[in-house]
């Protein structure tokens, strides 16, 4: 793995900004602390197969005022479990509450082994990096302020993004390019979008009007499809399809997994929730994801506090919780399959109940049997874990 600053990789390719840095107008005791530098890394083609997760670790206690010890990881987990950091930084909390070179994973492009980060510059607006994995190289543009949502264009002109939605209009779709021009695209947005594995289509979600726009961000091209109510995309499946989390009712009371063509046809893959009490008396309000292992469905679903939790589901709709032993309050993240087993990260739960540590794990539900594959420090937690090699919606 080679390791090496970040400053020096973008002085190499011409990309350092030479305008005032961020903070020159504070006070004396502000600019005294500026923007952190990470510490950058490259891993190769082949960590990034089958059975590897990305992922962006927390270390230390973010909702703490004024906290010590801070920092924030982007890291490639190979399948034997070994952690390999790309991105690091260490951050602190300045007076005014903002975590300068912090950052969130916005959105990862498996064909192009790049990261797309929202990077904190305090008060003034995000920058958006983009940071290939294998070859350490990185483009950045500072975002707009209208900048609600944002993905990589895999053309590789720029970023693509949605706006805020205002009162009585939904969000616009544009493609702000590298030297930070941007272009309005054909197409609506309430934040929720996914581009297709070979980055020609553009999926966005008018959730409020109950359709999606389908569009060619190249050609500048859309049209909308009529959906089953709000549905955000989830991930791109194998069959052409998007899986997508549905909201719909009057009250918009009712949830259920559906896999969506892009004409706008769709099938159920799960339940449909109105928080109805699980086995365990716990009320379910929708499922996130779902894998199959064992010939059964196994869900990622939300009860309301602290995260998902595992379940499977009778033919009658019925929800059964599905405890992994020894963490039965940890919240899952569902991320894959292997062999007979799930692959899920379990995190430590917002609700009072406290684990050892963050793990990754190997997780046969049928026989109940757990495999720590990864085991995080005792101040370090997930933030975002996702499959390197699935297509994703954009994260929000």
């Amino acid at each position: 793995m080679r390791i090496r600053s970040f400053v020096a990789a973008l002085a190499c390719a011409g990309l350092v900004s030479t305008a005032a840095p961020a903070g020159a107008a504070l006070p004396d005791a502000e600019r005294a602390r500026p923007t952190p530098v990470p510490t950058t890394a490259t891993v190769t083609v082949d960590q990034l197969g089958p059975g590897s997760v990305l992922a962006v670790v927390s270390r230390g206690r973010f909702e703490e005022l004024r906290a010590e010890g801070l920092a924030r990881s982007l890291e490639v987990i190979t399948p034997d479990g070994d952690r390999h950091p790309v991105w690091s930084v260490d951050v602190h909390e300045d007076r005014d509450g903002w975590f300068r070179g912090d950052f969130v994973l916005a959105d990862w492009r498996p064909e192009l082994h790049t990261a797309l980060l929202r990077v904190s510059r305090g008060p003034e607006t995000d920058l958006a990096v983009a940071y290939d994995v294998v070859t350490g190289s990185a483009r950045e543009v500072p975002l707009p302020r209208q900048a609600s949502t944002v993905g990589l264009d895999p053309t590789g002109r720029g970023v693509l993004m949605s706006t805020w939605p205002a009162q009585r209009r939904a969000g616009r779709v544009a493609l702000l390019s590298w030297a930070g021009v941007r272009t309005g695209i054909p197409g609506r947005s309430d934040n929720s979008a996914i581009a297709s594995p070979d980055g020609g289509t553009l999926v966005t979600s008018e959730g409020g009007a109950g359709r999606w726009w389908v569009v060619d961000p190249v050609a500048r091209t859309s049209s909308s499809v009529a959906t089953p109510g709000d549905c955000r995309p989830v991930r791109w499946l194998e069959d052409g399809r998007v899986l997508a989390g549905c909201i719909s009712g009057k009250r918009a009371e009712v949830q259920q997994l559906r896999a969506i063509a892009l004409d706008g046809r769709s099938t159920r893959l799960g339940a449909r929730h109105r928080g109805e009490p699980a086995d365990n008396g716990v009320g379910i309000f929708g499922d996130a994801d779902v894998r199959t292992v064992q010939g059964r469905s196994w869900y990622e679903s939300y009860a309301g506090c602290g995260g998902g939790i595992l379940t499977r589901q009778d033919a009658r709709g019925r929800v059964r919780v599905v405890r992994v032993p020894g963490r039965p309050d940890s919240p899952a993240t569902l991320l894959g399959t292997r062999g007979d087993d799930l692959l899920l990260a379990l995190q430590r739960t917002d609700c009072g109940s406290w684990p050892d540590r963050a793990v990754l794990s190997l997780f046969d539900p049928v026989g109940r049997e757990e495999t720590v594959l990864t085991r995080l420090g005792r101040r370090e937690s997930w933030r975002e874990v996702l499959p390197t090699t699935e297509v994703r919606a954009w994260i929000w």
